[in-house]
């Protein structure tokens, strides 16, 4: 490469004109539309689902929730892009809340308009209780980092703090920050046999692909991952988020292709975030201006 020439992009012509198709744009002959449904405590259990009335409106095909979803494996995986710390939460698979915006029911309808309607009009009681937000609270437990833990030096940080004419300790806080790349998240699931393809945003098929299998039980062999066109992602599309998940869990229920497309709301105000960050320095300046 070399600087002032101009560089062909490879994927240029097809974004430009139109062509390139990204994940919302793929279509299967009898698919269902999803739309979940998004805990509005944010920490706390699921006291009741009301989904006699919802099934009823037009065009609604299912409502699935830890009442009727099918017990998944969840076997282990550490992709190598995932944080140092936390944990899973297995979709739909029990009664627990862990954070607000958390998908706790999946609608399905013939149409978007009508998995939309229905996903608003269904009706969900919690026992919610306080969360604790604070990491600097006295009764946070201790996080220990899994892995991906760096402890790095060079030179020798003591002497350079004794010989040093002028110190600082401070303690910077990060904010939360929102990935808002031009591309939704989306994946259209189906099922042919025990043969799982997903058309899924994705920066790390590899990754989707051990990480869908884990869930499932299934060698990586029997999950294919299609993602020609990323528009965008600043990283939000490395891991593999619930969505892919209960995609694929309703077209296998349903027996059925199943499209999932995240709205902005829902995937920038409530989910999908880089997390808070305190961090705490100490820089020291000697003599020398060093």
């Amino acid at each position: 490469m070399s600087i002032g020439i101009p560089l062909p992009r490879i994927d240029g012509h097809a974004k430009v004109t139109g062509a390139a198709r990204y994940a919302a744009e793929f279509s299967l002959p009898g698919q269902l539309h999803a739309v979940p449904v998004n805990a509005t405590a944010g920490l706390g259990r699921i006291t009741a689902i009301h989904e006699e009335p919802v099934l009823a409106l037009p065009g609604v095909v299912a409502v699935i929730s830890h009442k009727n979803a099918p017990r998944l494996a969840y076997r282990s995986h550490k992709g190598s892009i995932d944080p140092a710390i936390g944990e899973r939460v297995h979709m739909l698979q029990d009664d627990r809340v862990h954070f607000y915006g958390q998908a706790v029911a999946l609608v399905l309808a013939e149409t978007l308009d009508a998995a939309e309607q229905a996903a608003k009009a269904l009706r969900i009681d919690y026992e919610a209780v306080r969360p604790l937000v604070d990491q600097t609270n006295p009764q946070a437990r201790t996080i220990v980092p899994q892995s991906g833990a760096a402890d790095t030096a060079r030179g020798d940080a003591d002497a350079g703090l004794a010989a040093a004419i002028q110190t600082v300790d401070a303690v910077y806080e990060i904010a939360r920050e929102n990935h808002n790349p031009m591309e939704p998240h989306a994946t259209l699931a189906h099922w042919d046999g025990d043969q799982l393809t997903l058309w899924s945003k994705s920066q790390y098929v590899a990754n989707e692909q051990a990480e869908i299998a884990a869930i499932f039980g299934l060698p990586p062999g029997k999950v294919r991952v299609i993602c020609p066109f990323v528009g965008g992602a600043f990283g939000t599309s490395l891991r593999t988020w619930p969505h892919v998940t209960l995609a694929a869990m309703a077209a296998k229920m349903t027996e059925r292709p199943v499209k999932l497309v995240l709205t902005r709301n829902v995937w920038s105000g409530r989910a999908l975030q880089e997390v808070s960050a305190t961090c705490q320095m100490r820089s020291c300046i000697n003599v020398s201006g060093l």
